[in-house]
């Protein structure tokens, strides 16, 4: 059984990504309603789109509105960040190099991340569920 401050913790956390994943659509939604935006800005759009109403966002909002926190929660939320880096770095015009470190930077950042979440529930000994 969950202690106050551990289901607390969870609802902040999903409240947090809710909001996250819907601030995004909403920048994505206006950014492509711009009129400047070129085909090609738009399809990069529509991949940020699709990422973001995918199965691993929704797998991770289910999860932790259940209250649960698994492995591959955390591996979700990782995989989705990096997912949005890349997709991204794709679009912008900028030399390869300059681009491979950017994406690099990111999944390092996205690594680091997740391992101060585990931290912080190993911390209030909120348990990670294997799967």
């Amino acid at each position: 059984m969950p202690t106050i401050i551990q289901h607390q913790y969870i609802t902040n956390w999903h409240d947090s990504f809710v909001d996250y994943i819907g601030r995004l659509l909403g920048v994505v939604a206006g950014l492509m309603a711009r009129p400047e935006a070129t085909e090609g800005d738009k399809r990069g759009l529509d991949g940020i789109r699709l990422i973001l109403n995918g199965r691993d966002a929704a797998d991770v909002e289910r999860d932790l509105a259940a209250g649960v926190v698994r492995k591959s929660t955390l591996d979700k939320i990782e995989k989705l960040n990096k997912d949005l880096a890349d997709t991204c770095l794709e679009h912008i015009q900028m030399n390869p190099l300059v681009r491979e470190f950017w994406k690099q930077m990111a999944h390092i950042k996205i690594e680091h991340d997740k391992i101060g979440e585990q931290a912080r529930l190993a911390a209030l000994n909120i348990p990670v569920i294997e799967g």
